[in-house]
């Protein structure tokens, strides 16, 4: 694709304008509004970053915490087969820059400039990466139009389009190939089905290949996971206070659900189904892990006021060594990076974000430790993992009018737990993969790259 239509040129210096304008007023916005990392370094969202080497890095965008736990792996075997390489990570919340905390002597983690022509500018004067790589629907016209200008080759990994999306796209005639496609150099698919539809919007083949999800390659944190299977065990221990009379002890262990990821508007919908789930499972636990930091104290008040008997998670280990404790009723995840433990305790978790429509929320993490794992009916964004899970029994998508119920039943039969746990374990294992075929692309790329620079160094015999 040689020139661009006048189309496309005024779509782009529209949209160039416009996030100049509002880029300084959303980082503002950011800086007063968030107390986490994320608002106190806002001026990396400006393009502000430290000035240091960098190194030349291959940079990885991962957005939040899904993508991040997701990439990691790949990333650490990048690093692995790279030594020579300097490694930058970006993302976009403080809970995706988390995920990289363990490995701060081995990458570099920095917050992503907005998509503003003059954060881009400034942040890739400073960085100056030799790849860009990001993951599945992160593509960032000005990000990308200066890589372009710059020579530096992108990547999306993991990249998917949907059937909708891609009739979109083409509604909009050449803004996506021209404004999007003629700019990334690979799109590493995870099907079959989305590198056709990137060939229908006019990527050519030789742009386009298939690894499958590295999701599916994930490296679950069984210490966390250990832990948490350790908490639940001393929490079904003291049921009740030290000294109780043995007839005011529950006759069997309680039972453990775990509501993963919620967003603002779920939290009192799941109190709401476990008050109905316990009127037939009397012994279960609520286990609720909000998403997002910032709003542990806003859950903590919904808890409260439904008048439940809440824990903080932040609080068990001191709890716990009073004589006095007692099993609460809803234990708060009020921790950062202990998504692992939360699946560690449960017998079944519910994946948060899809009890309103927000999407949904990667089920494979705890699905490759083996937890029973469904899900409410808002999952757009997981719905073809889902729907292969749900086609090898290894999950289930549950309508909001039965989901007390379903989950009382599945609750009530410990066999169908196990076969659920199994085939979700299962079903991981036979989708391994993709984070080798990655990487052989993101080499290739590379290999490329340095063989460019090494012809443009020889000398010329004319």
């Amino acid at each position: 694709m040689t020139g661009r239509s006048s189309l496309v040129r005024a779509a782009e210096l529209c949209y160039s304008a416009g996030t100049a304008i509002l880029a300084p007023f959303f980082a503002m916005f950011i800086r007063l509004r968030s107390r986490t990392p994320y608002g106190t370094r806002w001026r990396e969202l400006l393009g502000y970053v430290p000035a240091t080497d960098y190194g030349r890095p291959v940079w990885f965008h991962t957005v939040s915490v899904g993508e991040s736990m997701g990439a990691k792996p790949l990333i650490m075997e990048f690093r692995k087969t790279h030594p020579d390489i300097p490694v930058l990570v970006t993302t976009t919340t403080a809970t995706g820059a988390a995920v990289y905390d363990s490995v701060r002597n081995m990458v570099t983690h920095l917050y992503a400039p907005l998509d503003s022509p003059l954060a881009v500018k400034r942040f890739l004067n400073r960085v100056n990466p030799r790849l860009y790589v990001t993951m599945e629907t992160e593509l960032w016209p000005a990000l990308l139009g200066q890589l372009k200008k710059r020579g530096i080759p992108a990547a999306v990994m993991n990249a998917r389009l949907s059937d909708r999306s891609r009739d979109r796209y083409l509604r909009a005639g050449k803004l996506f190939p021209e404004a999007i496609g003629d700019r990334i150099t690979r799109f590493i698919c995870q099907t079959p089905a989305d590198l056709a539809n990137f060939a229908k919007l006019g990527i050519p083949d030789s742009r386009l290949a298939v690894s499958g999800s590295i999701k599916f390659d994930i490296t679950p944190d069984t210490r966390s996971f250990e832990e948490g299977r350790a908490l639940r065990k001393r929490l079904s221990e003291r049921r009740t206070p030290e000294g109780s009379p043995p007839e005011e002890s529950p006759d069997r262990e309680p039972l453990f659900l775990t509501v993963a990821s919620t967003h603002r508007g779920e939290d009192l919908l799941a109190l709401e189904m476990f008050r109905e789930i316990r009127k037939t499972v009397p012994s279960l636990v609520l286990v609720l892990v909000p998403r997002h930091p910032e709003r542990f104290q806003e859950v903590w008040d919904l808890i409260g006021e439904s008048g439940f008997r809440g824990m903080r998670r932040s609080q068990l280990e001191n709890e716990l060594q009073d004589p006095s404790f007692a099993l609460p009723e809803v234990i708060l995840g009020d921790s950062m990076q202990e998504l692992y433990l939360y699946f560690g305790m449960a017998d079944l978790t519910l994946m948060g974000g899809s009890l309103i429509d927000i999407g949904g929320h990667n089920p494979l993490e705890p699905a490759a430790l083996g937890v029973p794992v469904v899900t409410g009916p808002f999952i757009r964004n997981f719905r073809k993992i889902f729907q292969e899970m749900a086609a090898k029994k290894a999950s289930r998508v549950i309508p909001c009018e039965t989901l007390a119920r379903d989950l009382a039943d599945l609750l009530r039969d410990p066999e169908e737990l196990k076969k659920l746990g199994l085939a979700a374990r299962e079903f991981i294992d036979e989708n391994r993969g993709a984070l080798q075929k990655t990487l052989e692309e993101i080499n290739r790329i590379l290999d490329a790259g340095a063989a460019g620079a090494e012809d443009s160094r020889q000398p010329s015999l004319s």
